[in-house]
Formats: structure tokens, sequence, C-alpha cells
């Protein structure tokens, strides 16, 4: 990995900084110099610097950075020396160890490395290696143990499910070993292994049980039963679109209501299912079954509850889909408030909400935040996601809606989730937004920022800036201490220190390649750092395998090339042959989402210290006021 033009500047930079080695004989001094040549690729030379230390052979920085350098240099023999000759080992030290003895085939002494590793620390690495280890033996029931282990720890390794689902398969647990491939292939749709297994599984289960499974889903539908809810006046509407490109809709309400396009009328029963079905650019009203046909429509249907406003039943939606793509991928029924309405879109169908912004939010501040977060961290995120919706309500104008309700604007799930104390943090701020010169800014907010606020995501911004999570803490200045902080723990508010948010790792084998990426990974010959913006977030990446290169720029569009990484924040590793070919592919990488505006497990740690909403809000967003527009 290097950035352009960089080992001309590094070799001035080495030529300028070796007296000052010489002179200060810093520790970090060497250990700055060889992260810049490994940030280069140029593993060799990193190695080069820590040699001439005199206190090499007594420092254990300079030992375990060696023996990292060794390993990822394709020197695994020189790498374990070096490992070996450190006293007082942490559990990165550990992980690298298991890598080394996986890699010189010694792999009893890697189970062992590895188990010391996560003893000291949880880590997605060591939970996949010896998941993968004791899979390599045939011993599933152990591999299951540290498969899962994994997914607890940190669900968004997508490798994970299919090596589950397989090892599950493999010890006759079919049922279990389904649900986790059927999300493997949510993953991989086109990986030919995961759609073998797969199909194996579900001809092993049988069409019974699938049957049964159907049958068992639907009579719990038929048990649902929705509270009615009083209609907030006097607030702005908004309309949320909830499906797209779909061809039929199912759903029911408890209250009587009526389906029309204002010429074409079709009262409704209430508690009775119904589906819309779009054939021939016409909307045509089923039963659920699909047995009986009710009414065609033409045009743009509205669909509206009859029964009082003092008593408004919610509308309950069948097999919504969100997060498609994602380890949080689920599809679920859920229920709404408001009105309903359907539009024909490109031969497809919208199915879009019409609701109050105050009832919009009650369905937001759940599934954005955990409903038994501290009250103060409810309300600041109540703030923030109030002041987004009067920044943007233009945001989806084009497909005749304001907001859609994934993580492009924010996740929206309606009544279903909503609860007593997101409500109330709603209520609590009725009305209040984030403004900046009187006008609501554009408010960010993300899971957890890994311990720096991001100021250029999106651009600049008087009311963002980059800085640690916390008040007394600075970024890290300099190369070694850049790399160090991603696998350390500053003393931040969003520290969360077995949380796969705040640090997270990945590694891919050849095998653990081929399944993310479809490539080979001897194929890939270099990644190009071209970019990077504030808190170590990538802006540019270019990736250069075999058959060309690829430019990535973008925070997601990097994190979704590399199988969906928890944030663009991270440093790369390529674990190398003699030969030069690519053997291991590593990150360490820190924080979850975008890291601008409001660090989401931050807000909660600083209420939970005392801090109120508005010191929260003014922390994320300095420079700001609140205003109250309803």
């Amino acid at each position: 990995m290097r950035y352009r033009c960089f080992t001309l500047v590094l070799f001035s930079f080495f030529l300028s900084l070796s007296f000052n080695i010489l002179a200060q004989n810093s520790p970090n001094d060497y250990l700055d110099t060889a992260a810049l040549f490994k940030d280069s690729g140029e593993y060799s030379r990193a190695i080069e610097v820590l040699e001439t230390a005199k206190d090499f052979s007594e420092n254990s920085q300079l030992l375990k950075y060696r023996g990292r350098l060794e390993f990822l240099a394709g020197r695994s023999n020189l790498a374990l020396e070096s490992f070996n000759r450190i006293k007082d080992k942490d559990w990165q030290s550990f992980l690298y160890l298991g890598l080394i003895y996986e890699d010189l085939g010694k792999g009893d002494l890697a189970i062992k490395s590895y188990s010391k590793s996560l003893g000291l620390r949880s880590n997605s690495i060591g939970y996949l290696r010896l998941g993968k280890i004791y899979r390599g033996k045939g011993n599933y029931a152990e591999a299951v143990k540290y498969f899962s282990g994994l997914i607890k720890f940190d669900p968004s390794v997508r490798l994970a499910y299919y090596y589950l689902g397989e090892c599950l398969s493999q010890i006759g647990k079919d049922q279990e070993a389904y649900k986790f491939l059927a999300k493997a292939i949510s993953f991989y749709p086109n990986q030919k292994r995961v759609k073998e297994k797969l199909k194996t599984v579900k001809q092993s289960l049988g069409e019974d049980f699938f049957k049964a499974k159907k049958e068992k889903k639907e009579e719990k539908r038929k048990e649902i039963k929705l509270t009615a809810h009083v209609p907030e006046e006097d607030v702005p509407m908004v309309r949320v679109g909830l499906a797209r490109g779909v061809k039929e809709i199912s759903f029911f309400c408890q209250g009587n209501f009526l389906i029309s396009n204002g010429k074409d009328f079709y009262p409704a029963t209430a508690d009775k299912f119904y589906t819309l079905v779009l054939e021939d650019e016409k909307i045509i009203l089923k039963s659920y079954s699909g047995e009986k046909e009710y009414k065609t429509f033409s045009g743009i249907i509205n669909i509206t509850s009859l029964e009082s406003k003092e008593k408004k039943p919610p509308f309950y939606v069948l097999g919504l889909s969100s997060g498609k793509g994602d380890f949080w991928h689920k599809e679920r029924d859920r229920a709404y408030r408001g009105d309903l309405e359907v539009v024909i879109e490109n031969k497809t169908l919208t199915l879009i909400n019409s609701l109050s912004a105050q009832e919009y939010l009650y369905g937001v501040l759940s599934a954005e935040m955990p409903a038994k977060a501290h009250p103060q961290a409810l309300r600041a995120q109540a703030v923030a996601a109030r002041t987004f919706v009067f920044k943007n309500l233009d945001r989806h104008k084009k497909e005749g809606f304001n907001f859609c309700s994934l993580v492009h604007c924010q996740v929206y799930h309606g009544i279903s989730a909503e609860t007593p104390t997101t409500i109330a943090a709603v209520k609590d701020t009725r009305g209040q937004v984030i403004v900046y010169n009187d006008k609501p800014i554009e408010v960010l907010f993300h899971a957890n920022c890994g311990g720096c606020l991001a100021s250029d995501v999106f651009g600049d911004s008087d009311y963002l800036e980059e800085k640690t999570d916390s008040f007394d803490l600075d970024i890290p200045s300099s190369s070694y201490k850049e790399e160090d902080w991603f696998s350390g723990l500053p003393s931040v508010f969003c520290l969360k220190e077995k949380a796969s948010k705040f640090r997270w790792q990945r590694a891919y084998d050849e095998e653990d390649f081929s399944i993310a990426f479809g490539e080979k990974l001897e194929d890939l010959k270099d990644i190009l750092l071209k970019e990077k913006g504030d808190c170590f977030h990538h802006k540019e990446i270019e990736v250069i395998t075999l058959e060309g290169s690829k430019n990535l720029r973008g925070d997601l569009t990097i994190r979704n090339y590399f199988d969906h990484l928890r944030s663009s924040a991270f440093k790369v590793e390529r674990k190398l042959s003699k030969k030069g070919q690519s053997l291991v592919l590593i990150f360490w990488g820190a924080g979850f989402g975008h890291g601008a505006g409001m660090c989401q497990d931050g807000a909660i740690a600083m209420a939970s210290e005392g801090y109120n909403w508005r010191q929260i809000t003014n922390h994320y967003f300095p420079n700001t006021k609140i205003k109250k527009l309803y």
C-alpha cells in the first residue's frame, strides 16, 4: 500500500530525519519513520530503519513492530524470532503470533496464540482464524463455537455467516444452518459455493419444512393486535418512502379504511388482509390469497382510515425489507401511523407513508438509538433527528416523498418500534431543532466515531470540527501514533472496550477473498492510498489487480467495496509471499459510520456522565443554537 509519489517524499523525509534519529535516539523516531515506509508497502526499508536503533533488542515496541513487518514481508521465521524476544506480550502480539504460526504450518501453536489473544481482548481476527483452523481439521462443533462467537462480537463480519452455516450443516443442524446461509446469500448473491451450500441445506430440510414455516408465520400474522392512537395536530406533515421497486404490497388495518384514486373507491373491511398487485400498468386490489379480485385502479392510490381522529388504528404492512446487503438486513412486517399511498414508478410500485413529523420521529428514534439509552441522550437524538427533517424536506422530491426509511435518510420502523422512552424524548423536545444562522443545520450522526470526529466527510461546515470525542485528548500527529490509534483504546466518550463498533479488525486469506470479492487474492497487486481526510478516513483509494485498476472515492464506496467495512477509517496491510504475491489482507479499523456530527455511543456516554442534551448537541455541533419550530 502506498500513497502517490510517496516514495520520493519519504526518501527526502528519511534523509532529513536520520540526523535527528542518531542525535535523539528516541524509539518513536524510528517507529514513525518505519511506519511511513510500511504505509508505502516498503516493508524491507521499514525493517532497515528499525535495525539502526541502538536499543532494538531491548525495546518491546521496536521488536513488536519489527515482527509485524517481517511477517508482512513474507519472512515468518524472522518475525517469530522478534516476537519471542518480547517478555510481556499484549493481545496484538499473540494475534500476530497466531498468523505467523499458521504461515509456518504450526496449527496447534496458532490455536494457543489466538486463544491467548482472545483471552486478553476480544478481536474479530482471533475468532475467525480459530474457527477456520478447527473447520480445516474437521472439528465442526468447535468451529461453530468460534464462528458464533465472532458474529456475537462483530455481526458485521459477513463471511462468518457462511462459515457458520456450512459448519452447522456438517453437524446435522440444517435448520440453524439455513438461517445463516440465507443471510450469507444476501451478502454474496453471485457466489457459487454459497448458492450450492444453501441449495443443499434446503433440499435436506425438504418442502414440508418451508411449508410449515410459512404456515406458522401466517398464523402469527392473524394474531397481531394493534393499538389505536390519537393523531398529532398542528405539526407539519411528511411523506416517507417505505418500499420501492416491488410488484405487490400486502397489508391490513384493525379499523375500516378506504382505498381510492379520487375516482374509484373501495371500502375495505377491518382485520382483513388485502394485496395490491401491479399488472399491465394497473393496480389490482386482491384478496391476500390472490383468489379474489375486488377492484382495479389507475393512477395514485390513497389508503385512508375511516375511523375517528380521536382513535385511529395503524396500518400493518407485510414483508418490508431493510438494509439489503448489510449485516442488519431483515425482512419484517411493520405497523405505521398515518395514511398510505401507492404510486406506479418505472413499472413497479412505491409505498409511501404520510403522517405528521412528530409521529414520524416516534418511529425514527428507537430505530436510531437504543430505547434503553439515557433520557438525555435520547433527547439529543430526537433534536438531531428533527433537525434532519426540516433541513432535508426535498431529499427525495423526485421520487415523490420526503424521506426514505433507510440509513440514507434516517432509519424509520414505524409504530412497531416505538417505546415509552423514545416517545417521551420526542415529546419533551417538541419542535426544537439545531440551527446555525437561524437555519436548521445539515445534522449528521453515526453509531460510533472511533474516538475522532470528522468535519469534512460531506464538505466543510462552520458547525463541525475535527477533534477527538473528548475534551482533553489530541488527535495522533505522527505516523506510528496513528497506527497505534487503530489498535489502542484511547480515553474518549465513545470508548467501548468490548464493542467491535469502536475498534474492529478484518483478515482475508485466499479462500475468504475468493468468497467476499470473487477474485484471487494473489491477483491483488497493490492498494494505493491516494487521499485521506479528517480522522484518518480514506477519501480515495486505487486498487490494482491483474485485470487493471479501480478507483474508489467516497466513504460508502470504499467501505462497500472492501466487503462492507464498518468505516473508511482504517489501516490496511498486505501479507506478501517471498515472491511478492498477496497472501493475506488485513484491516485495522476504528468506528462505525462516517464519523461526522453526533457520535451516538458518545452521546449515550456523555449523558451517563451527567451532561444534558443541550451540552451534548453543543459538543457535537459547536457554534449552533436551539430553535423551536412548532
